[in-house]
């Protein structure tokens, strides 16, 4: 069957059609904006769809000064990371007893969780709770009501993965005296590896993409991360189209380096998570 030449061509053909589909949808928009990010306003106005000669690269340093975007990629790391690691030991706290159904009801809960992934986030109630609970416009505030879009994933995935680990290793550790924290960090931790790291990494860019949070919950520009700056060359009556686009890719370049050292983990945990199942 592998030796039928139609076959092959078959087969060559689906992988060429998918990469093409994968390059079309995902790679082209990708590739245009960095491109805009390059253009001069006056070609970019006259020529959208042409390559920029010469490029101009001083795009950058005018997006990274316009919009004070140093000061704002060090706001949106400290948010995104510190949610993203709140919302992961969180994940953990719940899904453990959740799957040894140390709680009442952990079918509920798992189902409440599970229904939690598909809900989109209440803007609007969200900044009431805020401006009651003194969570408006302040550092901890901004970081505690941006838990909650990546713990949904990571009560469900942890979830799966602690009901993979046999019981009968919480026996051995409570017969050996290990506190319940101790178990966690000791044993469940290196065992749900793959998960905590998919959970942080989708925790880390919900907080880092989210646009419409901090137009809402935030007013101080001291606060504001980068994706809120990048509003400064938006307008209602002229845009800075290529700035915009030079800040965007500025915004993305963190992302796409920390992708591309944790690719190798990434691989190890989809593979890992795949044989556990």
């Amino acid at each position: 069957m592998s030796g039928n030449p139609g076959l092959r061509r078959t087969r060559r053909t689906a992988r060429l059609a998918t990469a093409a589909v994968i390059v079309i949808i995902f790679l082209l928009p990708v590739l245009y904006a960095v491109m805009i990010a390059f253009e001069k306003p006056g070609h970019f106005l006259t020529s959208p769809l042409t390559p920029p000669f010469p490029p101009a690269a001083a795009n950058f340093g005018k997006a990274w000064s316009g919009a004070d975007l140093g000061r704002q990629l060090v706001n949106t790391i400290i948010y995104s990371v510190t949610s993203a690691a709140l919302s992961t030991i969180l994940g953990l706290l719940i899904a453990f007893p959740v799957a040894r159904r140390l709680v009442r009801r952990a079918p509920a809960v798992y189902t409440a969780f599970g229904i939690g992934l598909f809900l989109p986030l209440a803007i609007i109630p969200l900044f009431v709770e805020a401006r009651s609970l003194g969570l408006y416009n302040n550092l901890l505030g901004y970081i505690v009501l941006h838990v909650e879009p990546g713990l949904p994933l990571a009560v469900v995935l942890l979830t799966a993965f602690v009901t993979a680990i046999p019981a009968e290793l919480d026996e051995a550790a409570w017969m050996d005296g290990a506190g319940y924290l101790g178990y966690l960090l000791r044993v469940v931790v290196p065992l749900t590896r793959p998960a905590l790291l998919i959970s942080f990494l989708y925790a880390l860019l919900a907080t880092w993409n989210d646009i419409i949070g901090p137009v809402v919950l935030l007013a101080s520009p001291s606060l504001f991360p980068v994706t809120r700056g990048i509003y400064n060359f938006y307008g209602a009556n002229q845009s800075q189209w290529t700035l915009l686009a030079a800040a965007i890719v500025i915004a993305s370049l963190p992302v796409v380096a920390l992708f591309a050292v944790s690719q190798r983990q990434l691989i190890r945990a989809a593979v890992g998570g795949s044989v556990k199942g």
